[in-house]
């Protein structure tokens, strides 16, 4: 898929976000925009050929900014943006205040100084409101507003009925009213400013995972070139340069080591807690951190090829991804503003014809603080933020979540199914005895094996060849091919072979009783086309936190069921040992997804755990599919989940950690509905009839910051939760 992603300016809150998405997606070529609020980047996929320029004019004939190089935002200062109008503000406010405070006289008219109140208040408001302000009106130019729409017509509101007040008391033979909001108005400016300050500093501190991840790789690196050492920029390295790395340095590219070894800490990659020993032949990942010894590795992938860079790509992705809840939280910011700006007029309404006093002092109160109490920002703020943190934790912790949406599915888990090899075994089996059929040679049986099995990256057909090693041949092979839950066949010396379970050899009619005995070893069976040759029989060892997780699981409420293609014997022995609730033995790919449709039908929310190819259709069918660390890539990629490391705890971590997440985006979410509700209600003055409860506008400011800066500080306590 065609993808571009563009750095974004002026994109300050929800409103902006589904502006900026809903006018992407109107051009032609465009198949979905995503926009991410908290490092403000754009995302955009198209069906044929990119139009890049279309996206960038496009967004800047509604007023935002958009280049596909990284591009540094103005920042004003704190003190530009939050001190000067705090403090004009309460000069001017002192200076209002004259008659009460017995200050001394001026000779000024009040006329004059009104007139000098509004237009110092004015040049503060622009000088160092403009960018909210400029936002907030392009939102009523496009008619698709935003939080800053409230704020511009709250400001400009305060701001000319101050201006009537001065110049119907002074056109007027007696004195109408006496209260102006000058100072309020410059005061709302320092008070979002400053929200808006630590609200971006609060966001800066939720990306940082992402960032740690970027920073892992070195600037420069020590290239060996004819046997001397060349120090050279990271990003010029090349496929097949031979890289040397001494103690404390960072690993630049992922490769294969060529001499020497070493103990690597890859926690910031696999969350494994432990340095790993890597020797000759070993794998080695960018971004490992070297604690020991010193050694040299061939470079296998550099840049966007490299483990490292698909995981940031990864989490990136998973942060743009819209779970139902923030679908609902993008529907509620679409109808938000305008139905704000309605309450409001309805709420100042009612105050001016029904207050007995000040009636239209009280309208407007009601109508100013209505609009700037109300807070969008925090329902758009509310899923992202949590993403951004959780999906943060879970790469620093080796847990890749590929698809958030499975996290709606986790409140209503019951059912953990798992796949047998490589993820409750440690799916390094070996052969521990073979049966072969009467008055043939052993030896070319197991040659013929040893050259149809190295064709297959089966754990069992790998240790099949490892055991057949021995034997080979210079045997012509042909027509190789490996199907799916079954087994592999191909023609060796012209003559068929079939190597595979008992199932699909039964099913061809090739197998012989007398080799058959039951047995709690794995079995792969070879044969030609008309009989049974050999039996080969596996051991594999239970991973060992394997038993430590399953009762947990169970201890949770989760019912555990295994499901295998390995015979009856092997899966009750597994079953017996790890004390699961359920197994089932000889399942085929299509049994295993039977079998979890079976469940789901029966109202059960299945989480499936597995690591094969074969394990992929059902991976994808399970609500929620975790593939494990030494899973193949078929198997990542159809999976929800994605784990670094081959760990069985790794499973119950996962799972916490998406009932964490999923926890915190609803109170995030249903906590800024509650804010929005319970604050517009009182910001319309329905308590003050009882309990004399009147807010102003300035209060109204600060509360809607602090709604905004909550929802952050709640999602940033998911770093600090223990899984």
């Amino acid at each position: 898929m065609l993808t571009s992603t563009f750095n974004l300016t002026n994109v300050k809150c929800a409103g902006c976000v589904g502006k900026v998405q809903s006018r992407v997606m109107s051009l032609t070529n465009v198949k979905k925009a995503q926009v991410n609020l908290l490092d403000k980047t754009l995302v955009v996929y198209y069906h044929e050929a990119k139009d890049d320029q279309a996206v960038i004019e496009t967004l800047a004939s509604i007023g935002y900014g958009a280049s596909l190089d990284k591009i540094e935002e103005h920042k004003t200062s704190l003190w530009w943006s939050v001190v000067l109008p705090f403090s004009c503000a309460i000069i001017l406010m002192i200076l209002t205040m004259n008659p009460h405070l017995q200050l001394p006289r001026y000779e000024f008219s009040s006329f004059v100084l009104g007139l000098s109140y509004a237009a110092i208040s004015l040049v503060i408001i622009f000088a160092c409101g403009y960018r909210l302000l400029k936002s907030g009106y392009l939102g009523f130019v496009t008619l698709s507003f935003n939080m800053y729409s409230l704020i511009l017509l709250g400001i400009a509101s305060a701001w000319l009925y101050s201006l009537v007040v001065v110049l119907l008391n002074y056109y007027s033979t007696y004195p109408l009213m006496s209260h102006v909001y000058f100072d309020s108005s410059m005061m709302i400016i320092a008070l979002v400013n400053l929200g808006g300050y630590l609200e971006e500093r609060a966001k800066h501190t939720t990306t940082s995972a992402v960032r740690g991840l970027v920073d892992l790789l070195p600037d420069t690196t020590t290239v060996v070139v004819d046997e001397q050492e060349q120090l050279r920029a990271t990003n010029l390295l090349r496929t097949g340069d031979i890289v040397r790395v001494k103690p404390g340095q960072k690993i630049p590219a992922d490769g294969e080591i060529v001499s020497g070894a070493s103990y690597l800490d890859e926690a910031m990659l696999t969350g494994e807690s432990l340095p790993v020993y890597k020797m000759v032949g070993a794998s080695v990942i960018g971004g490992a951190l070297n604690t020991s010894g010193t050694f040299t590795f061939r470079v296998s992938a550099i840049g966007s090829n490299t483990l490292l860079a698909n995981i940031i790509q990864l989490v990136k992705h998973a942060q743009l991804a819209k779970p139902k809840l923030a679908q609902l939280a993008d529907k509620i910011t679409q109808v938000f503003v305008p139905a704000i700006i309605l309450i409001a007029l309805i709420s100042g309404s009612i105050w001016y014809y029904y207050s007995p006093y000040n009636s239209f002092y009280y309208a407007l109160t009601i109508f100013m603080t209505v609009l700037l109490i109300a807070c969008p920002c925090s329902v758009g703020l509310a899923i992202p933020v949590s993403l951004m943190v959780g999906v943060g934790r879970g790469a620093k912790n080796g847990i890749l979540l590929r698809d958030p949406s499975c996290l709606t599915a986790v409140d209503k888990l019951d059912t953990i199914v798992f796949d047998k090899t490589g993820t409750l075994t440690l799916g390094k089996p070996r052969v521990v005895r073979v049966r072969f059929a009467p008055h043939i040679s052993e030896k070319d049986i197991l040659a013929i094996a040893y050259q149809v099995e190295r064709n297959s990256d089966h754990p069992l057909a790998c240790a099949v060849t490892e055991y057949c090693s021995a034997y080979q041949q210079n045997l012509a092979l042909s027509d190789f091919e490996a199907i799916s839950g079954c087994g592999v066949r191909a023609r060796v010396t012209g003559k068929q072979y079939y190597v595979g379970g008992y199932n699909w050899l039964a099913e061809l009619g090739l197998i012989k009783e007398e080799l058959i005995e039951a047995s709690s070893y794995s079995q792969v069976y070879i044969a030609d086309e008309n009989s049974l040759l050999a039996v080969f029989e596996l051991a594999d060892e239970v991973q060992a936190d394997a038993k430590v997780v399953i009762n947990q699981l169970q201890k949770l409420g989760f019912k555990t069921m295994m499901l295998t293609g390995d015979n009856l014997s092997t899966a009750q022995e597994i079953a017996g040992q790890l004390q699961l609730n359920e197994f089932m033995a000889n399942c085929t790919p299509a049994i295993k997804i039977n079998k979890i449709r079976e469940l789901q039908r029966a109202g059960h929310v299945v989480a499936f755990v597995g690591d094969g190819i074969n394990d992929a259709p059902s991976l994808m069918q399970a609500n929620i599919g975790i593939a494990v660390g030494s899973g193949s890539d078929i198997a990542k990629q159809n999976a929800a989940i994605s784990l670094l490391r081959n760990d069985m705890l790794a499973v119950i971590e996962t799972i916490k950690l998406a009932q964490q997440i999923n926890r915190n985006m609803r109170q995030n979410l249903y906590g800024s509905f509650v804010y929005n509700t319970v604050a517009v209600i009182i910001a319309a003055g329905a308590l003050y009839p009882y309990y004399g409860i009147l807010l102003n506008p300035m209060l109204a400011s600060v509360i809607m910051s602090l709604s905004s800066l909550s929802v952050i500080l709640n999602a940033l306590r998911l770093r600090a939760l223990r899984s």
